[in-house]
């Protein structure tokens, strides 16, 4: 390690012993500045990745955020190749996210301006999977609504299968507390169809409906049809199993040309998806496969669920 580099981070050791995280992190920022103008990057980036792990080993939570943050704005005047960013420093940013706790609030930020820069890095709309999954794995146990909702998108937007596995062991887990089936199953089936992972929609479909029956068979009349579990009853959970199968059964079969199939779907319907307030996102479903719309508002569905996460 250069010598320089070496006497910077004993002293910002002591003045963290010394309890002055504040000063500490600020004199780490102006020793990078220097660097920076010396395009010396090698050695900028190592001071604030050292730095960052030493603030979070003594709980400086914000002060490490804030040096993680200036390390992706130094990755980005470095400007190396995907690959070789890839190969070499990614490490970096995953050891520190990994470092942080799960209920740390700064992860919402922090995965946001990864998330950016990832995208404007790699040149992939959904950035680094390996990234998505480690934030949405870690907000998603936070215990905070906000983060959790996060961490959903993050892990959503996302072809890794141990996501899926989390998501629904998730979904799965909050049915157990709170009940209302309905809700869980839309809130994991929906988005999939969403973004047009038809795949994973139906992963996560056959797995919620089977435990579902499996707990609760005894009281639920059902029906096997083609592969589906069609419920006799009216109530909220046998309406959204029934409609949220036979959806997943027509886009699965999908034809630009035939809408029918799903216009009648939506139609019989239509009550029930009001009333569950998913109408709009059903909706939004018709425009990206159909390019039909039954409301007037029309969006960009991938670029909505993103540009809200990225706010």
């Amino acid at each position: 390690m250069d010598t320089k580099l070496t006497k910077s981070l004993e002293r910002f050791k002591e003045r963290i012993a010394n309890g002055s995280y504040y000063e500490a992190q600020q004199t780490i920022r102006s020793i990078t500045n220097r660097y920076i103008f010396k395009k010396q990057f090698d050695l900028a980036i190592s001071l604030l990745y050292q730095s960052s792990i030493i603030l979070i080993n003594n709980k400086q939570f914000d002060e490490s955020a804030d040096l993680y943050l200036y390390l992706i704005e130094v990755f980005e005047k470095e400007n190396k190749e995907w690959n070789e960013f890839d190969r070499n420093d990614l490490i970096k940013l995953i050891n520190l996210i990994n470092m942080l706790p799960n209920n740390d609030i700064n992860l919402i930020n922090l995965s946001r301006e990864t998330n950016k820069f990832l995208i404007n890095k790699s040149g992939k709309i959904i950035g680094d999977e390996k990234v998505n999954y480690l934030f949405g794995s870690k907000m998603i146990q936070s215990g905070d609504k906000n983060m959790i909702n996060n961490g959903e998108k993050l892990l959503i937007l996302n072809n890794n299968e141990n996501s899926i596995k989390l998501l629904i062991e998730f979904e799965w887990g909050c049915y157990l507390q709170n009940g209302e089936f309905n809700k869980y199953l839309e809130r994991i089936v929906i988005p999939y169809l969403m973004i047009k992972n038809i795949k994973f929609a139906k992963i996560a479909m056959n797995e919620m409906i089977n435990k579902y029956v499996e707990r609760n068979g005894d009281k639920i009349n059902y029906e096997e049809i083609e592969g589906l579990k069609i419920v006799s009853d009216d109530s909220d959970n046998g309406e959204v199993i029934n409609f949220i199968q036979l959806l997943v059964k027509i886009l699965e079969r999908f034809n630009k040309e035939d809408s029918n199939s799903f216009t009648t779907l939506l139609k019989r319907y239509n009550n029930m998806l009001n009333r569950e307030g998913i109408f709009e996102k059903i909706n939004e479903i018709a425009i990206s496969y159909y390019d039909i719309s039954f409301i007037k508002k029309q969006s960009n569905l991938l670029q909505d669920m993103m540009g809200s996460f990225l706010k």
